[in-house]
């Protein structure tokens, strides 16, 4: 009965680490960009923003959390010009938005 408790905890202390790792390092690959809105292509699903002499493009999904202003109980409508900040990891291919932030409209 004993090695049965132990082993339930060391089971459970093996879960819990692993867990806080696998946070850890997505946490850690995550990137954050903060610029002007200069294209939005609703199609592809892309947008591109600009900061200095840098411009980024990055896709986005449904998945994508979107943060901002509301009015009325309704996001407020983003367009050219806005300023955004963009927490994103990086594939190979693109930059895949995971949070998008509305800073300023």
């Amino acid at each position: 009965m004993m090695n049965l408790k132990r082993w339930a905890g060391l089971c459970m202390l093996i879960t819990f680490m692993l867990v806080l790792t696998s946070g850890v390092s997505l946490a850690q690959d995550a990137k954050t960009f903060e610029g002007t809105l200069v294209a939005a292509d609703a199609t592809a699903r892309v947008l591109t923003l600009k900061a200095g002499d840098t411009e980024k493009q990055f896709t986005f999904s449904e998945q994508t959390e979107i943060a901002g202003p509301q009015k009325d109980g309704q996001p407020v409508a983003v367009k050219q010009g806005s300023r955004l900040k963009i927490t994103y990891k990086e594939d190979e291919n693109a930059n895949i938005a995971m949070k998008i932030e509305v800073l300023e409209i």
